[in-house]
């Protein structure tokens, strides 16, 4: 039995606490349901309908869902702050959360620690960024481990050109895989991201974003530990709110050089 049928297709009693029917796919991981709740998908982060790849995944997940009846299984926490319903989604036997992580259409992106099959999640995002499946065969998603992103800008660099741009120039490659090196003039944290700038106008260029939930990955204080360093850092460039940013998940995406 191949790997995806042995991991998605567990006992109907690990399914929803919940039965309703889908009226209206919003994007590519967020819903309505016939009575009248809004879901957010857990453990996914689509691309949204504006965004590069966008239209393909909300188009994959309305093909899986819609109108149909699902099974909406409860996690650690009951919503988020927009009041959406977090929920693992199940059509049958089959989560559909893992369903477009296994086929390439979502990376992951964990909110929140400890979720029931965030490990499961990892092992298919993995294999399918490894083997370009789905929108990974495009620059639509940051590539899960380093080793992926180096492999990539080998066979995108192959007479051996390093890739590193200055962070000056990183608006010029917008939906590419780079890396990038700057000196850290600024860095802030939120309740939700530390933000690593490296210009004092920091809306209007490149920066990097931590998200809190992955910060236990990096050094201790890491808002101090890169101030005033130069790095290198390895991801995928994307617009946020018209400046170019990196987020990144792995201490091995950034490298201190000075």
């Amino acid at each position: 039995m191949k790997l995806f049928s042995l991991l998605l297709l567990v006992p109907a009693l690990l399914a929803a606490d919940e039965v309703t029917r889908v009226v209206k796919v919003n994007d590519g991981d967020t819903f309505l349901t016939s009575d009248s709740q809004s879901v957010r998908m857990l453990g996914i982060d689509a691309a949204e309908s504006y965004q590069p790849g966008g239209d393909v995944v909300t188009e994959m997940l309305d093909k899986y869902i819609m109108g149909r009846e699902v099974r909406l299984e409860r996690d650690r926490s009951d919503t988020d702050h927009f009041g959406r319903l977090l929920r693992w989604v199940w059509v049958g036997d089959t989560c559909v959360n893992l369903l477009l992580v296994q086929r390439g259409y979502a990376p992951v992106r964990l909110y929140q620690d400890s979720l029931k099959y965030q490990d499961t999640l990892r092992m298919l995002e993995e294999e399918a960024a490894r083997v370009g499946r789905g929108l990974w065969s495009f620059n639509v998603y940051t590539p899960p481990s380093v080793q992926i992103m180096k492999d990539r800008l080998a066979r995108e660099n192959p007479a051996g050109d390093s890739g590193v741009i200055s962070w000056v120039n990183a608006d010029e490659h917008m939906g590419e895989l780079a890396v990038v090196e700057g000196t850290v003039v600024r860095t802030y944290q939120s309740d939700k991201v530390l933000f690593i700038n490296f210009a004092e106008d920091y809306r209007n260029t490149f920066s990097v974003a931590i998200f809190v939930t992955d910060l236990g990955r990096f050094p201790e204080n890491a808002k101090e530990h890169y101030l005033n360093k130069r790095v290198r850092v390895t991801g995928l460039i994307k617009e946020y709110r018209g400046a170019p940013e990196m987020i990144i998940n792995d201490p091995e995406q950034i490298e201190v050089i000075e």
